[in-house]
């Protein structure tokens, strides 16, 4: 059974994930403040939906499908910093001539 701070870590790491890169600090600290706002039902029925299991799933079954999740770096440490993330080679509108 996932504790609620794993369920928080794990839907912000699904919705980071639709959303893609870029998310600045502002909007990762307004989406944090939202999820953790979320009461206990709605948390649990918000993760089962993303993830495709019916609302009324048991808590075991749901805390297996959130060891399916990987959360970003950044979020499971608490080191998001809003930069982009420069370990890559730099794209062609990113390279300076």
């Amino acid at each position: 059974m996932a504790d609620r701070e794993t369920k928080q870590r794990k839907l912000i790491a699904l919705i980071v994930n639709d959303l893609g890169p870029g998310l600045g600090e502002k909007e990762m600290a307004g989406l944090e403040h939202e999820v953790h706002a979320l009461p206990d039902e709605e948390l649990r029925t918000t993760l089962a939906g993303r993830l495709g299991l019916p609302a009324s799933v048991g808590e075991e079954t749901l805390g297996q499908a959130l060891l399916h999740i990987e959360e970003p770096e950044e979020i499971s440490t608490g080191t998001f910093t809003g930069a982009p993330d420069m370990s890559h080679e730099p794209r062609p509108e990113e390279r300076e001539d």
